[in-house]
């Protein structure tokens, strides 16, 4: 398999990945921890077919982005220990662009560490992504708005469908002009020269 079809293989796998972890959340109600072994790996899922998507090839970006598309979960664990740190009994209010600009203004003063905090605050982004479609939203917009923001999960699954679908036409895309018949040209390519 070459590498375009594996990647797309790989959005796919992830499509699928996401969709059964997601099925079995709703299957029941399950303890915190089965929870996390199943949400978590569907964030990482989600967040690296939208950063596949999106074309981001540097291996630092993708694995800070991957890193607090996870780590933001983090902020559950004061709850779990009975201190009120929610919006409206929903998630943490640090599931919000709150968080985000946080991490933006510290990648903007602590220049050494930009590309790792920026790219945290864009895996933070890609987690609120997924939060959108599923449980009770994600308070986006605190402190300015409490109230949580969510949208059906057949939207997310959308979003995601059309990650595998801008992955799948950016494979056929580059790999276009790669088996031209011997005399033609492909874009970019430049004009095959006849002997004689």
């Amino acid at each position: 398999m070459t590498g375009r079809a594996g990647t797309v293989a790989g959005a796919l796998a992830a499509l699928a990945a996401v969709v059964v972890l997601d099925l079995a959340l709703a299957a029941r109600s399950w303890s915190v921890p089965v929870e996390a072994v199943l949400d978590e790996p569907a964030h990482l899922l989600t967040a690296w077919l939208l950063l596949t998507a999106a074309g981001v090839r540097s291996r630092q970006v993708v694995a800070w982005a991957l890193a607090g598309a996870v780590l933001i979960d983090l902020d559950h664990l004061p709850i779990y220990a009975g201190f009120a740190v929610t919006a409206g009994g929903g998630r943490p209010v640090s599931h919000s662009v709150t968080a985000v600009l946080v991490l933006l203004v510290a990648a903007g003063v602590w220049r050494a560490q930009r590309t790792r905090l920026a790219a945290l605050a864009l895996g933070v982004v890609l987690h609120l992504v997924r939060d959108l479609g599923s449980g009770p939203g994600v308070p986006v917009l605190w402190p300015w708005l409490s109230d949580s923001l969510r949208v059906p999960y057949a939207v997310g699954l959308a979003v995601l469908v059309a990650a595998v679908a801008v992955v799948a036409v950016r494979a056929w895309r580059d790999g276009a002009g790669t088996t031209a018949s011997p005399g033609r040209t492909t874009p970019g390519s430049p004009p095959h020269r006849q002997a004689g």
